[in-house]
């Protein structure tokens, strides 16, 4: 069979946990095919300049960022649409198409398709973001869910949500989990200019990721005398960063909580090699990738209290309320690293529940899309 992934919102650098899900994808789909099927990725130009991705072949779209960026918009708010790239994709004569971002893009393209449902933060705290931001999702996230053949829920929360909160038939939906990196994480050398030991929260600069309620628990402890390692930050800063290092400030942590800014996945590798204990005191999380990554390098990991860390199996005495600084002090004093409850699934396993349901897509289940 003929299957694609469309890369047209794909932004390296921007996004963590859903940029790590499409580069393993990108790694394990080729191995997990069946010989006969063709791989082929629907790509932008400049991201197709930057991949080199065995065992795909590379459809390119000659849009830049902007052009796509804009495309996008007029499709969702207006009548027009992006024939070229329409005609492109449908040239390609597949059997279904996977979107691995949450929309479908462009809106009319013929052949079925699989969606990937990574970030439903909107339907709970639709405050966090800007009216535009809001109108967009209300403009093209239904209508994604409606036109996708297929859904995979990057959690079984994610999935619930998907059916009690947006109306999508659970027959339509399959909880595919991100997958646990199975590899020496031994060999990973920390970066020479971390010296140990250090909390570490990866994380980009978002209102949900809760960095303020951090710091100040963090900058309690420490001026009771019973913390006296450093916190060190790793992630995109949006546009709430200025706002937070003013925090950071007053607080008096200067010299105390280093952000070393968004940096290469194998240098965040190094970072959670250092680390004494991983922070996340997100309030949100569609499945919370950092858990994992945490638990591969065998650190303690102290999380916020989420279903979706149960659904992990974070166990449920390092998961507390950031807003107590008792709490946080007593999940770092537990013995040990954080052992996981159950145990996660691969990439492999993740990229062979994906192809099948682009197969259940191309065979028309369920309900063939209009």
């Amino acid at each position: 069979m003929r299957f694609a992934m469309s890369l047209l919102s794909f932004r390296p650098g921007q996004v963590g946990g859903a940029e790590t899900y499409v580069r393993h994808l990108l790694d394990s789909l080729p191995a997990a095919a069946d010989p006969k099927d063709d791989l082929v990725l629907v790509a932008p130009r400049d991201v197709a300049r930057t991949l080199r991705v065995p065992g795909w072949q590379m459809a390119v779209v000659d849009l830049g960022d902007k052009e796509l960026v804009a495309a996008r918009i007029a499709e969702a708010f207006t009548p027009w649409r992006a024939r070229g790239v329409e005609r492109l994709i449908d040239g390609l004569r597949l059997d279904a198409i996977l979107y691995p971002q949450q929309s479908i893009f462009p809106r009319r393209v013929a052949s079925p398709a699989v969606l990937t449902v990574v970030d439903l933060q909107h339907l709970f705290f639709p405050h966090n973001f800007g009216l535009f931001d809001r109108a967009f999702r209300a403009a093209i996230y239904p209508y994604s869910l409606r036109r996708a053949r297929r859904i995979i829920a990057i959690s079984g929360t994610t999935k619930k949500t998907l059916v009690e909160r947006a109306g999508v038939p659970a027959e339509k939906v399959e909880a595919v989990p991100f997958g646990f990196t199975s590899s020496d994480a031994a060999s990973v050398r920390p970066l020479e200019d971390l010296p140990g030991p250090y909390l570490y929260y990866p994380a980009a600069t978002f209102a949900h990721k809760n960095h303020a309620t951090l710091f100040k628990s963090y900058a309690a402890l420490r001026g009771r005398g019973e913390l006296d390692m450093p916190l060190v930050l790793t992630g995109a800063r949006t546009g709430l960063w200025p706002a937070l290092e003013r925090r950071i400030r007053q607080l008096g942590m200067g010299e105390h909580i280093r952000h070393l800014g968004f940096l290469p996945f194998a240098d965040v590798r190094r970072v959670y090699a250092g680390a004494s204990a991983v922070v996340f005191p997100t309030l949100f999380e569609g499945f919370g990738l950092p858990v994992l990554e945490a638990s591969e390098f065998g650190k303690k990991l102290v999380t916020s209290r989420l279903e979706v860390f149960d659904e992990i199996g974070v166990p449920a005495r390092f998961q507390i309320d950031f807003a107590e600084p008792d709490q946080l002090l007593r999940a770092l004093r537990l013995e040990g690293p954080t052992t996981l409850e159950k145990h996660p699934g691969s990439w492999e396993d993740n990229a062979r529940a994906t192809l099948r349901a682009l197969r259940l897509a191309a065979d028309g289940a369920p309900g063939r899309a209009p």
